[in-house]
């Protein structure tokens, strides 16, 4: 069993300047920007070279120009893709698209993984701190209690309130074999059996034996289209 410290600070009006003392002021940038970025950073280049598609198939596009102001929209004829080339720019144009959000979420996953690592890094030296003093606070706070008599578990400190809370008795099974055998062998109401779906079994019964089943929503598998390049 053990108890924890947690201390609260009492309530205190706002300060004027929040962004005072060591915090960043408000004209200054933060260190990392996410946001500012990935657009530009994923843009082609003035200067960058088009496209295949574009060299191969210069006279395809999808219609859509806007109708004139205060003007009906015009009829626009479908796009339809009846030939190969057309085929051929459309998968094209549809990798392109797809490399593209690959590209954005790579990018997202660095800014998420350099967040993460200056969040762990930022904020060390203040839990190094919290933890430390914690443990120096924790056995006044208990002598203080134990003085008291009071049934309460809390300190009124002048600068916070400091309070004992009881920490959930833990358990870690590290050998999951030996812990299964003796219990199975000497305590069987410790194991407990998930009940769960066949999957396999429940499509074999929609689909091959034709059973409905309630509570179930059974689909029969369509083809998806795949693209990749060809090299």
């Amino acid at each position: 069993m053990s108890s924890t410290v947690t201390l609260e600070r009492p309530a205190r009006q706002a300060s004027p300047d929040p962004l005072s003392g060591n915090a960043l002021p408000a004209s200054s940038p933060l260190p990392l920007d996410p946001l500012a970025a990935p657009e530009a950073a994923l843009a082609p280049a003035s200067g960058s070279a088009p496209a295949l598609a574009t060299i191969l198939f210069d006279d395809i596009s999808i219609p859509s120009t806007p109708p004139a102001e205060g003007t009906e929209a015009p009829a626009a004829a479908p796009f339809v893709i009846d030939d190969l080339s057309k085929a051929s720019w459309a998968a094209a144009k549809a990798l392109e698209a797809e490399a593209r959000m690959a590209d954005r979420a790579t990018l997202a996953e660095s800014y998420i993984s350099r967040i993460r690592a200056w969040l762990t890094d930022a904020n060390k030296a203040d839990a190094d701190t919290s933890a430390y003093l914690s443990i120096l606070l924790k056995p006044y706070v208990e002598g203080e209690l134990a003085r008291s008599g009071s049934r309460s578990r809390t300190v009124k400190l002048i600068t916070a309130s400091a309070s004992l809370r009881k920490a959930p008795d833990h358990v870690s099974v590290l050998d999951e074999p030996v812990a299964m055998a003796y219990l199975e062998s000497n305590h069987p109401t410790a194991i407990v059996t998930k009940k769960t779906i066949s999957l396999s079994a429940l499509r074999s019964l929609i689909f091959t034996e034709g059973e409905a089943v309630p509570g179930v929503e059974a689909s029969l598998g369509s083809d998806s289209l795949y693209l990749k390049p060809r090299a």
